[in-house]
């Protein structure tokens, strides 16, 4: 295994792709979070609120650098059969999950590493912006970092995953994006603001489920401590909904749980699919 992860790291480091997606995770975390600095700065008025916008600011940045950690996942596996070598990948390991493994293993770091990116710059400006008065709590503030790595990582796996199944880059790099950029937005949507959204009792089964799909429950973990630091426990519930657009969203734990599950269920369809595959 140490073999296969050592491989694994010189691939990632002797090609472009990890590099080139840190260029958009640099300058998506110093413009969100200048704009957020500076919001909090003169807005806000530089007290406590201060600190809740660079918090939403770091979440809202890293909820971004997940999606470019997919990318990367999925980049990292499909230049394998894009270049054809996957075949000699599978002969010289001892099995084809090992190799899964270790795909996750290297793109989850390079994906939490976006994630420390964004944070120690997005952070650093942030607090520049506005003068370094209002810094947030050590607390929430290690909240969201620790959860936009989790979140990150999740996602970079995912990638792989989902390279793993469409094994045709610009295939994957497309319908991927397409989904978590606009086609859950859109569906959320559309379920939320449908006639069958409310019921007599309230909202209906099908309207919270859309809280439970990958890229809202990605959403609601990161943006959880922000909104509870904002409006307090009771209105965490309403902020949530506001800034990831669902209804009756979980707790942030459970969102990360539930991350957590799709990012299982898509490895568990990337092993078997992986298993079976023709490579000759």
């Amino acid at each position: 295994m140490r073999g296969l992860l050592r491989a694994e790291l010189r691939k990632t480091a002797s090609t472009s792709a990890w590099w080139a997606l840190l260029g958009p995770v640099v300058l998506l975390a110093l413009s969100i979070n200048a704009f957020g600095g500076l919001f909090g700065a003169r807005i806000a008025g530089l007290g406590a609120e201060s600190a809740v916008v660079l918090l939403a600011s770091l979440a809202y940045s890293l909820g971004l650098t997940s999606v470019l950690a997919m990318a990367h996942g999925i980049v990292v596996v499909t230049n394998e059969f894009r270049h054809r070598t996957i075949t000699a990948t599978y002969l010289t390991a001892p099995g084809r999950e090992r190799v899964l493994l270790a795909k996750i293993l290297t793109a989850g770091a390079v994906g939490s590493g976006y994630a420390g990116a964004a944070v120690v710059l997005g952070a650093g400006i942030g607090l520049a912006v506005q003068g370094g008065v209002a810094l947030p709590a050590p607390g929430p503030l290690l909240s969201v970092i620790a959860t936009g790595i989790v979140v990150c990582w999740l996602w970079s796996v995912i990638g792989v995953a989902l390279g793993m199944l469409i094994t045709s880059q610009p295939g994957a790099l497309v319908l991927a994006l397409a989904y978590v950029l606009a086609g859950e937005n859109l569906l959320s949507l559309m379920v939320n603001s449908g006639e069958s959204a409310v019921g007599p009792t309230g909202p209906t089964p099908l309207a919270r489920l859309t809280a439970y799909l990958p890229v809202n429950a990605g959403d609601i973990a990161l943006y959880d401590v922000p909104a509870r630091e904002l409006a307090g426990s009771r209105l965490a519930g309403a902020a949530v909904e506001a800034l990831a657009g669902v209804t009756e969203p979980p707790p942030g734990w459970v969102a990360l749980v539930v991350l957590a599950g799709w990012t299982t269920a898509a490895v568990t369809a990337a092993w078997i699919v992986g298993a079976r595959r023709d490579i000759t």
